[in-house]
């Protein structure tokens, strides 16, 4: 019966854990010694609920001082494939500039790579933590 009984809690919090929405989020991590800008290029008629509250006109820039975060959530989920090009679709570029170095995203293959080689999370895919070295 003991079995049973730490079986059953077992699966229990299994379940719940897993049936949970956790929040699927792209963390931008300035891990310089000093500040770097983040832009991401929005194309044209991107339109998703989750951005307009930090877009500017048609794009979204995060100046990072030394170990600080640019945050940008997308709501409740994970990062599928399908989440994966649905924000692919809404980018037009990404611009990374350190001190010393430009980097930009321009294709659509390009940023669906960089996406989903920084997908993180346990169970669920639920974070994009992108880290500037």
């Amino acid at each position: 019966m003991k079995n049973i009984l730490k079986l059953f809690s077992l699966v229990s919090l299994l379940i719940f854990f897993t049936s949970c929405d956790p929040s699927h989020d792209i963390f931008f991590k300035n891990k310089t010694a000093s500040n770097v800008k983040v832009k991401i290029n929005l194309e044209p008629k991107a339109e998703m609920e989750d951005l307009k509250g930090i877009q500017t006109r048609d794009s979204i820039v995060f100046i990072l001082k030394k170990d600080s975060i640019g945050h940008i959530s997308f709501g409740i989920g994970n990062w599928s494939e399908k989440q994966l090009n649905l924000v692919t679709k809404l980018i037009k570029t990404i611009e990374i500039e350190t001190s010393d170095i430009k980097t930009v995203y321009k294709s659509k293959k390009a940023i669906f790579s960089v996406l989903k080689e920084n997908v993180h999370g346990a169970i669920n895919k639920t974070d994009i933590e992108i880290n500037i070295e």
